[in-house]
This record gives structure tokens, sequence and C-alpha cells, in this order.
């Protein structure tokens, strides 16, 4: 018995998401789906879901052929979607969110509490019977591992065939995901089959009977328990057709490094689970941070610019240490930093290019506290011009254009106004949604930049990118980096055998 997707497109505009992509979900089994940043994984299992409806393929349950237009027709065939960001509500107890939706009444509309209370546990009891969670507080004031068990217990409330969990153990700490195991190893002997998606490559490795790669929109492999490795998963997740450029090609992109200056030092960072002991840019000098997606290299590249969740370290910028905490002292300490996700973290969408780009420095312009419209236009052209932004005018919406024009916006506000004041440069997923042209022209900003004396940082899941443009590699595994990687020691081999935390 098994839920059959074949042939799955899922189009966007502009944008193919899912290409061909084929699985079945068995009941008796759990079936784990990895794959990078990108690959489809989301958008796969929200067709599974019934949350997209997919531009064309089939589904099928038990051989019979059906449509899923919404998560509930989902439902009533049987699955369940537990999603990474959960869906409790932090105010009601743990019974009323395992009942939430379907509270016992009496005429009337009134609530029976005792009932419900009962119901829920019940529902516990029948599942997870050595589980004792105490349904009569809030969730808000219980443990992750409980909150994640409610939701679970909340999913299968109907008659649930196949169970789908995001990234169920990503705010876990390892005593509690030691026990969520128990729990999801526990289902497909009850004939509930779980699809698990998780970034830790090592808990899917752990759970699951059978796994699909996905990469870039399209299936790589569906392996069995018994081939799976850490290794030949990552392998399969991040290997391209195309092999990373020998060293020698390499070293001929990237530009020299012009100086010895140590523009920014790390030393002894802490922030959650992320660690970095010592790292140290040069002026002129190209970084790359890689791994796996929650390894820490992506966390570790906001929090110098943010602090956010940092307990210790310390940071200089030209010798001189940053104490003032906020993302005002980082960048008056020339420390600026260019966001994934750029429309949610970046730019204004309903704003114009003049105004995004002025949006880090917008003084620049003023004379005794009013706007000169005149220098406005005059700094914004320059930049325009510099980083080929191809608008129609500055007053055009951001919103408008195009992925690679938007990111060029998105570097181009620390340039408005900016003179050589920024030290550093850090790039999270520089090249994200962005066609190929526009990255050879955003590479060619970033060695600029070098030329001219900036110390660049790039945490990227784009491997193909890191060697491109980098002088060293610095690998994350579980939030801890590993042993630079220079520019004439990059293969791709290398760098998959790094951050899945093999020795070369």
């Amino acid at each position: 018995m098994a839920v059959t997707l074949s042939d799955i497109v899922m189009d966007f505009p502009g944008t193919r998401a899912l290409d061909r992509v084929s699985a079945e979900f068995r009941f008796d089994e759990v079936h784990g789906l990895v794959g990078e940043n990108g690959a489809g994984k989301s958008t796969f299992v929200n067709v599974l879901g019934g949350t997209l409806r997919p531009t064309s393929g089939n589904i099928e349950i038990e051989g019979r052929e059906v449509a899923l237009a919404s998560p509930r027709d989902a439902l009533i065939q049987g699955i369940a979607h537990v999603s990474q960001e959960g869906s409790l509500v932090p105010g009601l107890t743990g019974a009323e969110n395992i009942m939430l939706g379907a509270e016992p009444q009496a005429f009337g509309g009134v609530l029976k509490s005792r009932k419900l209370k009962a119901e829920a546990a019940r529902l516990v009891e029948a599942w997870f019977p050595n589980v004792s969670i105490p349904l009569d507080r809030p969730v808000v004031d219980l443990p992750m591992a409980e909150q994640k068990v409610i939701e679970i217990i909340r999913a299968l409330r109907g008659d649930i065939r196949l169970l789908i969990l995001d990234e169920p153990t990503a705010t876990l700490e390892a005593r509690e995901k030691k026990q969520l195991w128990t729990i999801i190893r526990s289902l497909p002997k009850r004939g509930v089959g779980v699809v698990l998606i998780s970034h830790f490559i090592s808990e899917v490795v752990e759970l699951s009977d059978r796994i699909t790669v996905l990469r870039d929109g399209e299936q790589v492999a569906t392996v069995g328990r018994d081939s799976s490795t850490e290794l030949y998963l990552t392998d399969l997740m991040l290997r391209r057709d195309s092999t990373l450029g020998a060293p020698t090609d390499v070293a001929s992109q990237v530009p020299t490094t012009s100086s010895d200056q140590v523009v920014l030092k790390i030393e002894d960072w802490q922030a959650g689970t992320i660690e970095m002991p010592l790292m140290t840019l040069h002026a002129g000098e190209i970084v790359g941070l890689i791994g796996l997606t929650g390894a820490g290299h992506f966390g570790f590249a906001r929090t110098i610019y943010t602090r956010h969740g940092v307990t210790s370290g310390r940071v200089e910028v030209d010798s001189k240490q940053v104490t003032a905490p906020g993302i005002r002292a980082m960048q008056r300490a020339g420390i600026a930093l260019v966001p994934d996700h750029r429309m949610e973290n970046a730019l204004a969408g309903d704003g114009s290019v003049v105004e995004n780009l002025s949006m880090v420095h917008p003084y620049h312009a003023a004379k005794a506290g009013i706007l000169n419209r005149r220098i406005e236009r005059k700094e914004a052209n320059k930049v325009i011009e510099l980083l080929n932004v191809k608008t129609s005018s500055q007053r055009q919406l951001i919103r408008n254009l195009s992925g690679g024009n938007k990111q060029k916006v998105s570097i181009g506000k620390w340039l408005y106004g900016a003179g050589d004041r920024y030290r550093v440069l850090i790039f999270i997923e520089p090249t994200e949604g962005v066609d190929v042209g526009a990255k050879q022209e955003i590479y060619s900003h970033m060695r600029r930049l070098a030329r001219d004396g900036a110390a660049i940082l790039i945490a990227s899941s784009d491997l193909n990118e890191i060697a491109l443009v980098c002088h060293r590699a610095i690998p994350f595994v579980h939030g801890r980096s590993g042993p630079s990687i220079d520019a004439k020691s990059f293969s791709e081999d290398r760098f998959i055998t790094a951050i899945s935390g093999e020795t070369a």
C-alpha cells in the first residue's frame, strides 16, 4: 500500500521547480527526502500534501488516481503534513491544541471541556503510551519536543496513513531528538508511513528505510538503507554534471591577495551551536563558507553582522575591536551584509530603485537636513552605471526588476554614498534566483571590490560559485568550522568530503 507520484512537474512564473519527479511512499516505511536548498523538497511535499497543484503528473493511492486540490483533500485521503514552522496556538493547552478544530460541543456550541481533555488523553495513550505530557498546560510552557509530539498527535487524529514530517528535530536538543526518533520509528509499525525531510543527513540515514534525493528540481536517485551513507548521499545531493574548475583555472579567475593586512579577525565565536575558534580575512581576499543545509555557515556569516544569539566572541576590524552591539555599530566599523532572500531581508518591493539604493545612507544627499534631489540622482546614477542595473529609470519599482537587477540593487545600497567606508562585505547566497549573465556580473563586482582592498566573505550553497571566486573555502559541519581549503586544492570531491565531516 502506497502513495505514488509520477512525473510531477511544477512550474512557477519563470521557474521550473520540479521536473518530472517520481516517488513511491509506502505505508510501512520511513522514507527520507533530501536535497540542498532549492532542490525542490518543499515543493514536492506541498504537492503531496495538497497545498500545491502540480502543472502535470499523476498521484495514485493504492493504484487509484486521485486529485489533491487542497490540504483538506489530502487529509480525506489519509495524508497529513506537520510543517517545520509549526502550527500550535501558544496560549492553548496541549489538550486544546490536539483537539483544535474538532472540539466536542454541547447543544448551542458550549464546549465540553471534560470530554475534550479525555479525548486528547485517549489519543496520546493510543498512539504513544509511553509518552507523558501535561496536557493541561499551555503549549508555550512545554519543551519543544513535547510541542512536536502534540503536533504529530493532532495530525494523526483522523484516519491517517501517510505523515509528512518537515524538519521535525530542527529545534531539539540531542536527548529530545532521540525521544522523537523512537516515535517516528514506531509509526510504520502502526500502519502509518512517514515522509521525513531533514537537513541532518545522519538522522535521515538512521531513520529511513529508503531515501529519495532531489537536486535542482530533479530526482537523482532513490536508495535503500543498506546502500546509504552520509558521504554517498551528500555526493548525490551536490554533484553537478560539470566539474569544478581545475586548480590552475580557478587560480587564474580569482584576484591575487594584494596585502597581508588583516581586515577582519574573529576569535572564540559562539552563537548557539555555531563555533569559530579563529578566522582572519585579509585586504583583497575572498573567502567562501560551505556546508550542508543547517551546517552553520549561513548562521555564522549572519551573526557576524547581527550579533544575534552570540554568547561569546571577539570582532576586530583593522585591529580595532568592535564592542558595541547592534548592526549600526557593525556598519560604523565598516562591515556590510548582503543577505539572502533579498525581497524579505534587503529590499522594499514597493519602493523605487533610488529609494532602495539610498536606504542605508539616506543623509548622503541631504544638505542642512533637506534632501537634495540633484545629489541623490547623481549618486544613484553612479551606482546604477557601476553595477549595470538595467532599469527604465531611477523611479522604477524594485518589484518590477529581474532577479539579477534586484540583487545588484541589494549590493548597490552599500555603495551609494559610502565611498570606501566598508572594509568587509558579507554575502549570503549572492546569486540565488539570478540568471547566468547576471551571476558573472556579480562575480566581477566582487572581484573589483576585492581589488579595491575590501575583504569579502561569501556563504553559498553553490560549490561552483565558491570555486570560481574564492581564494579559500572554510567548511562547516554541525556548526563547527573545519580547516581552510586553499584554491589550489579546490575540487568537487574535496568540498564534498569536507562538508560531510569525512577526513580527506
